[in-house]
């Protein structure tokens, strides 16, 4: 089959491959490419939701989010959005005109869980005609661009992450709800700089979308050194982009990676639907 490298630190992109889940080799195959490259594309999958699924559950333990709603979205136009009741763990992801792209953030997907997602399944359902590409971040090779005396002052540090950061203006009519869920699903403290347990790469695991303030600093100093962290993954050097096309399948890294999806092609429809594969506990 042809691989072709998309980024030169993350991405590769993979053709003539049929991600089946009855292929015995289908989950080692998948996990050696992504743990070498982050990011994988899966040309022209086009996968029926049945499918999909099938495959997500030969990978790895799939994951329902944890704000579950099967008819109206919590959030409109962002996860939790659950398409299908037979398989919950499936997360809509649709903009359209009424409903704008808004996950033009760097961000990893549900890294404010006691356990944060391993890694992330996007089939392209609906492409606009133009636009709605998504960016890719090798967060391991932001790391690495340390110089030794920030690698050692950011070591034993740890980030708070709280998930109602993104999703506090939902609640504003129901405060009540709000504060159930914060005590359900509180904000949760993980290492900034991450032993990936797969790999035992270095990992910079904050992101700006989640990661709100560094424990045991001033607050000046938390945003100094959150600020210096976040942005790095703005850096080209460090990226990939992959443009979609119909039916295509990315799996990328969830740890390691950070991601953005361009919001460029308002009015049109764009349709993705999101699997998770739950994570192991970081030490």
């Amino acid at each position: 089959m042809a691989r072709k490298k998309l980024g030169t630190h993350i991405g590769v992109v993979v053709d003539d491959y049929r991600l089946d889940p009855a292929d015995p080799g289908l989950r080692d195959f998948v996990m050696e490419l992504l743990l070498q490259h982050k990011a994988v594309f899966f040309k022209s999958q086009h996968l029926d939701r049945h499918t999909f699924a099938k495959v997500a559950r030969q990978i790895g333990k799939t994951e329902v989010h944890p704000f579950r709603t099967e008819d109206e979205p919590a959030v409109v136009g962002i996860s939790p959005f659950q398409p299908y009741r037979e398989y919950p763990e499936i997360t809509g992801i649709h903009h359209d005109a009424k409903v704008t792209g808004n996950l033009n953030s760097w961000h990893s997907d549900l890294n404010w869980r006691a356990v944060p997602t391993f890694a992330s399944i996007l089939r392209a359902v609906q492409i606009p005609p133009r636009g709605g590409d998504t960016c890719w971040a090798n967060m391991g090779n932001a790391y690495d661009s340390l110089s030794d005396s920030v690698r050692t002052e950011l070591e034993e540090l740890r980030v708070v992450h709280d998930w109602a950061q993104i999703y506090r203006s939902a609640f504003a009519d129901h405060p009540d709800v709000l504060r159930q869920l914060r005590e359900k699903y509180p904000a949760q403290s993980h290492p900034l700089v991450l032993t990936h347990p797969f790999t035992e790469e270095k990992i910079l695991f904050s992101n700006k979308v989640s990661g709100v303030r560094i424990e045991g600093v001033s607050a000046e100093e938390s945003r100094r050194i959150l600020d210096m962290v976040h942005l790095l993954a703005w850096r080209p050097e460090f990226q990939c982009r992959f443009q979609w096309e119909e039916g295509d399948v990315a799996i990328w890294d969830n740890l390691a990676a950070q991601h953005y999806a361009v919001s460029d092609y308002w009015p049109h429809d764009r349709k993705m639907e999101r699997i998770t594969l739950e994570g192991v506990p970081i030490k």
